[in-house]
């Protein structure tokens, strides 16, 4: 009960920024969530080209994307970006390593067994 009147007193000096008018305090609402939207989708972007590329020109050009365009180019993004990560790769290329190591083991055991027979 005692937390209501406390997160008042906190929201008070922030509600003075909205305005009066219902319809505009809506317009200023939704210009506030479009904001959160464009950075979180900037971050987003970030994050991910970083950890999908390591080409610099591509990064800045997704970032930039993003920014400028926040919808259309975060959907044009997500058809432009590498498909899988750099640490997907690099498991893919060590896993073909041990089955190319694995192949040769495999195939001196079997020479080794004919050179006895």
């Amino acid at each position: 009960m005692n937390a209501l009147p406390a997160l008042q007193k906190l929201l008070e000096p922030w509600i003075l920024l909205l305005a009066d008018d219902p319809l505009l305090r809506a317009m200023q609402i939704g210009l506030v969530c479009i904001g959160v939207l464009v950075i979180f989708t900037v971050f987003y972007v970030t994050r991910d080209i970083l950890l999908r590329s390591q080409s610099f020109l591509l990064m800045f050009f997704s970032i930039l994307l993003a920014a400028f365009f926040p919808l259309g180019g975060f959907l044009l993004y997500l058809l432009i970006r590498p498909s899988r990560t750099l640490a997907e790769k690099e498991t893919d290329r060590k896993v073909s390593e041990m089955y190319a190591a694995l192949g040769k083991d495999q195939k001196s055991k079997k020479s080794d067994a004919k050179k006895e027979k």
